[in-house]
């Protein structure tokens, strides 16, 4: 999904003879596809996207967000793609939003919405390797991990909101399509009501 995404915001910024750039990353940065115009570049974005080789464990948004805020000179659009499980990012995201117009696209997958009751299951970390033994038919582990995603949407949210960070939700299981076409439209009017009261 977050490739897919990647993809129609390339494409979308070459048609509108914008350029493009990438950074692809993990706990460190991974690779870097500097802005550019044109078809060719933008392609070429998607394929890195599609087909780069992670050889990393682990997520430090952190060190994406630093990177882009030494990096990038001229004012840009910077679309943040992640679920946002992550290490601590208000420092970073403050920087970063300061100098430049911050999209946090946030991936929400269902799956991981509710911890079903499948009694003791062996769980792995893909972020940290480590191992955990989970025992899911207990009511009050499903509901304490109901509670502890929720306040972790709920900081997250009022996060971006305290910074002025556009936050567009997409969900795994409906598609891309209709969150975006509704953060560009919002933009669009947003930009119009703007002009008009200069």
């Amino acid at each position: 999904m977050a490739a897919e995404l990647a993809a129609v915001l390339a494409l979308t910024a070459t048609r509108n003879n914008a350029r493009v750039g990438l950074l692809l990353c993990s706990a460190r940065s991974e690779h870097v596809g500097p802005p550019r115009k044109g078809r060719r570049h933008a392609l070429r974005l998607v394929r890195d996207v599609l087909a780069w080789p992670s050889s990393a464990r682990g997520t430090d948004l952190a060190v994406a967000l630093d990177w882009a805020a030494r990096v990038l000179t001229h004012h840009s659009i910077v679309f943040v793609i992640s679920d946002f499980v992550t290490p601590p990012i208000e420092r970073p995201l403050k920087m970063l939003s300061q100098r430049h117009d911050l999209v946090a696209v946030v991936i929400d997958d269902p799956g991981e919405r509710v911890l079903p009751d499948l009694g003791v299951v062996r769980l792995v970390d893909t972020e940290t390797g480590r191992l955990a033994e989970i025992d899911t038919s207990a009511r009050s582990v499903r509901e304490r991990y109901g509670r502890e995603l929720a306040a972790e949407s709920g900081a997250r949210q009022q996060l971006l909101r305290r910074l002025a960070i556009d936050e567009v939700l997409v969900r795994t299981e409906r598609g891309y399509a209709e969150p975006l076409l509704r953060f560009f439209n919002a933009r669009e009017t947003r930009s119009r009501s703007a002009a008009r009261r200069r």
